[in-house]
């Protein structure tokens, strides 16, 4: 299941390190951020509305600043109104200490769109804003599975209820390896495109293996046992025997789709005598070569097959 998070204004201003204070609009602080977007409106100020982000927070630095000083008070102020009236932007913020001019305050509160400003200047703000939204509005998704960071990757476990995927786990972390989550996996997709794991807060540093019920892991094998969240580099789904053929030579290079993220997947036969948690590793290894560009079994393919091409040039010494 995929969700949006959101955050209010009166939320953000409680953030610290944004140096934020209200200005004026404080009725309306309960509008709620949901685009991880920052704009400056600089085209915006002047009229030219095409592709303004309506549902961004709008940031004033010195050169909007500079240009509505020097705009015209009553056109100033019909472009903001039309601005603002486009979409529902959360709030505006003024960066460097600046304070609104009236033209802009009375636009802003016409619109029902609170006033903010920062001591931070716009680039350092602009920056340290987009890191914070990443951080809270990325979209989430929660999967069944186990999360375990292997050799430095993060390795998803899935399968069928009761296939073995925390006894998997477990004889994993007993090899020196990391927990991240049991059971239920948390995933967020970061800016950079890339997947990043954790566990519920209810769920963080237990395991429940049938059997034995409920696992305390840092009391059982130390407080490195066991890792808050991991970059997700690679999926490893359990699965029963079955009568369809496998992929012998592991040529194909299967992929499974996470919040619009592609990652490698690998399907693991589960079968008496089988050591899952060797075979985990070594498909963690295998993987970071594969990522390093060294794909050993279609290597191992071409080599077979240059051989066929030189056997068959080769004249036939019986005739």
């Amino acid at each position: 299941m995929e969700f949006t998070k959101s955050i209010t204004v009166a939320e953000l201003l409680q953030v610290k390190r944004l140096n934020l204070e209200l200005v004026c609009g404080k009725r309306y602080i309960h509008r709620e951020i949901t685009l991880g977007s920052v704009n400056r409106p600089g085209l915006a100020l002047g009229g030219h509305l095409d592709n303004f982000r309506t549902h961004s927070v709008q940031v004033f630095g010195r050169g909007e600043q500079a240009f509505c000083q020097k705009e015209n008070k009553s056109r100033l102020r019909a472009n903001v109104t039309k601005m603002l009236e486009e979409g529902q932007v959360p709030c505006v913020i003024m960066s460097a200490d600046l304070d609104p001019l009236p033209a802009l305050r009375k636009a802003c509160l016409s619109a029902d769109v609170p006033v903010l400003k920062t001591t931070m200047e716009s680039t350092a703000f602009v920056t340290e804003f987009s890191r914070f939204l990443d951080e809270k509005l990325a979209p989430v998704t929660h999967v069944h599975g186990v999360l375990v960071d292997v050799n430095g990757m993060g390795v998803l476990i899935r399968g069928e209820s009761g296939i073995g995927k925390s006894e998997c786990a477990l004889e994993l972390i007993k090899r020196g390896h990391i927990l991240v989550a049991d059971d239920v996996v948390e995933i967020q997709k970061s800016r950079g495109r890339y997947l990043l794991g954790s566990c519920p807060t209810m769920l963080k540093h237990y395991m429940e293996v049938r059997g034995l019920g409920i696992l305390d892991v840092p009391l059982l094998f130390g407080v490195g046992s066991t890792l808050d969240e991991t970059k997700i580099d690679m999926e490893v789904v359990l699965t029963f025997p079955s009568d369809k053929p496998l992929d012998r030579l592991g040529v194909e290079q299967k992929t499974t789709n996470i919040l619009g993220v592609e990652i490698p997947s690998l399907g693991l036969p589960v079968t008496p005598g089988r050591n899952l948690a060797v075979l985990i590793e070594v498909a963690s290894l295998n993987q970071r070569l594969k990522s390093q560009g060294i794909f050993s079994a279609k290597e191992f393919s071409q080599r077979i097959l240059d051989k066929m091409k030189k056997g068959a040039g080769k004249p036939d010494a019986t005739r």
